[in-house]
């Protein structure tokens, strides 16, 4: 049986803004969008250990090059 856990995060505004316009972006496209709390999900939640380190590794790296 899996288990949830409830979690509050705190997200900067810039932050927060992105996943908005994102999902209004999706709206757009698609005529509908999961939202944005569903967008900041597929952020955090990853099966795989190894593809989380990986996707928080390309954005390290990508933020740091010029």
């Amino acid at each position: 049986m899996t288990q949830t856990i409830q979690a509050e995060i705190t997200l900067q505004p810039e932050t927060a803004d992105l996943y908005i316009q994102a999902n209004k972006e999706i709206e757009q496209r698609l005529g509908k969008s999961p939202g944005a709390e569903f967008l900041m999900a597929l952020v955090v939640e990853n099966e795989d250990p190894k593809e989380l380190a990986d996707l928080y590794c390309d954005l390290v790296f990508t933020e740091v090059q010029p």
